[in-house]
């Protein structure tokens, strides 16, 4: 109970964060109904995964000079009420939460758009119904941690679940990670299937990889994923490896990444490792959404969900 406490507070305290904003342009206002219908939606889709007992917006103010309308909503999980405060743009379309938000069933459009995946590591059905794009760096412990937990979820939900892997060395605290997000790629280069069991041998091999003997583990465990040598050996000399890596680290932090593992479930951002019960709960929430594949406001400007770029 402590613990399902904690999260709750948690995300009451994030939704809440405050942004001063330029003042809004005059723009049509929309009603305090429609304002109604968007927040619940929104809501229910950020933070519904907590399985919430009631969201219930009780009332939304006229802008303010700076432009912003407050709404106070009520929160409810068994016998915790908290009242939230959420500060809403004038023209209805946006929230904001330490930053700003679309304002909507479905706020991570923008991002899945700008998250590339082409050509990157994908383990799971392409029509699964959740999709995690992850951004890792093979020496990072924390990613190993975070990689188990997607197996074992996967394991136990299968159909429903899609993986994606993109490389993101922090190689100013990892020395040898760069040369690993290499050898993965000429592994991945010639048969993406063997990416995985490259990942998972290098995960449980982590702790015996150093600087001095990283170069010849990784050939090991790259011929074992099933790499051929003398084409292996060309990719690690290919200046376009690196730079495929260069362009993955580009395009995480262009989306808002800067440590790993960071996850993008559906397009939500989860910084750092998130434990397998709290995942399982975000991935089946969010597979309510994608099983109908329509969002929008009480479906007043319905649209179909975007995909991530493949």
């Amino acid at each position: 109970m402590r613990v399902m406490h904690r999260v709750f507070v948690v995300a009451i305290f994030l939704l809440g964060l405050v942004w001063a904003q330029a003042p809004a342009s005059a723009a049509k206002f929309p009603s305090d109904a429609e304002l109604r219908v968007r927040l619940a939606a929104f809501l229910d889709r950020t933070i519904g995964y907590q399985q919430l007992d009631k969201i219930d917006v009780q009332s939304i103010s006229a802008p303010d000079p700076s432009g912003l309308r407050t709404a106070k909503v009520l929160l409810e999980k068994g016998t915790q009420k908290q009242m939230g405060s959420f500060l809403i743009t004038a023209d209805g379309k946006e929230i904001v939460e330490g930053e700003k938000s679309t304002l909507s069933a479905d706020p991570w459009v923008e991002t899945r758009e700008h998250i590339d995946t082409r050509g990157a590591p994908a383990i799971g059905a392409a029509d699964a119904p959740v999709t995690i794009v992850e951004y890792s760096d093979l020496e990072c412990p924390f990613c190993r941690q975070e990689a188990q937990s997607i197996d074992q979820l996967m394991n136990e939900q299968p159909g429903k679940l899609r993986v994606i892997f993109k490389y993101f060395p922090l190689v100013e605290i990892h020395p040898w990670s760069m040369q690993a997000a290499e050898a993965a790629v000429c592994v991945a280069d010639q048969d993406p299937s063997q990416f995985w069991n490259f990942e998972k041998a290098v995960f449980e091999a982590q702790d015996q990889i150093n600087p001095a003997n990283a170069a010849g583990r990784l050939r090991d465990f790259a011929l074992e994923s099933g790499a051929k040598p003398a084409p292996y050996a060309a990719c690690l000399a290919n200046p376009a490896t690196k730079a495929k890596i260069d362009a993955s680290i580009a395009n995480g932090k262009s989306v808002g990444v800067v440590s790993t593992p960071t996850l993008f479930v559906d397009g939500r951002l989860i910084p750092g490792a998130i434990a397998e019960d709290q995942l399982k709960l975000l991935v089946d929430h969010e597979s309510t959404f994608a099983s109908s594949k329509i969002v929008g406001q009480q479906c007043g400007s319905c649209k179909v969900l975007p995909p991530i770029k493949h």
